[in-house]
């Protein structure tokens, strides 16, 4: 395992937040699939987050929240991840029964308890960040050490960004606010706090909330927060450089600047509103 990740590692792309991409993320796993197999499990638990963008997709054609979209899914339109677990129309099938449809046996618990307990595509659409904090408390979950950190750290940093915009937006953040039950009590006994009580579980958290301190454009300060999230995968396990973890961070990484790399085409639009609606 050590010597497949020396050469795996050294073959990849070199990747920094100021270089340029070579290829999309989608590209980058086809190219090097059969040197990724190993950590096939691995990555699939990281591609899910894409199923569940996907799944948010479709559900925002249907409810038909943007008149640009509308009829877009039948017409084959909508540009959905490629990078993904399972294909957009398995998902489909399984929106409609997923007990019957389940794209596979291991498509995880909470996919399935979020479509039982949601039953009409207003009431999903309505809810999905439920879909989404199921994910990371899923990753929390998994057998891989990595995995289960990058659960934790992307869980704490979702919370943190969704209370900042709650309470940027005067609402009652002990209402509003949705996440792991620990993180959001401890958000809640501290909102007055600085750091939220969390910098013992994420040092950047008073990184990440002096970012609202000021009325900045969104999108931009969404640029600082995906630095930040470049900047933790970077920086994970120097002390090992070849182990599975670097691998796992690498492509994490790879989907935070490809995100950036997409703003400059035709879809740009379509995520740069997602993004001021901090939706992904």
């Amino acid at each position: 395992m050590m010597k497949f990740n020396h050469y795996t590692i050294g073959a990849l792309p070199t990747l920094t937040w100021e270089s340029e991409l070579p290829c999309t993320f989608n590209e980058l796993l086809e190219e090097y699939h059969t040197q990724l197999e190993p950590l096939r499990d691995g990555i699939s638990d990281i591609l899910l987050l894409n199923d569940v963008k996907n799944i948010e997709l479709i559900l925002r054609e249907r409810v038909q929240v943007d008149d640009d979209l509308r009829g877009n899914l039948e017409k084959g339109k909508i540009n959905f991840y490629r990078a993904r677990f399972v294909e957009p129309e398995e998902l489909e099938e399984f929106m409609e029964e997923p007990f019957i449809n389940r794209p596979h046996d291991n498509y995880p618990e909470f996919m399935m308890d979020y479509f039982f307990e949601y039953k009409s595509d207003e009431d999903r659409y309505k809810h999905i960040e439920e879909l989404y904090i199921g994910y990371f408390k899923y990753l929390q979950t998994r057998e891989n050490g990595f995995v289960r950190y990058y659960g934790r750290i992307a869980t704490t940093i979702r919370t943190v960004l969704a209370a900042m915009r709650i309470m940027k937006s005067g609402l009652d953040l002990e209402r509003h606010l949705k996440g792991d039950p620990f993180i959001v009590q401890t958000i809640l006994e501290n909102r007055n706090n600085a750091d939220l009580g969390l910098k013992n579980i994420l040092p950047e958290v008073p990184e990440i909330i002096s970012l609202f301190d000021k009325d900045r454009d969104p999108v931009e300060v969404e640029r600082d927060i995906d630095r930040i999230r470049f900047k933790l995968m970077e920086d994970v396990g120097r002390e090992s450089p070849f182990a599975d973890h670097i691998i796992y961070s690498y492509l994490i990484g790879f989907m935070v600047r490809n995100r950036w790399n997409s703003l400059d085409s035709s879809r740009g639009e379509e995520i740069l509103k997602n993004i001021v609606e901090g939706n992904y």
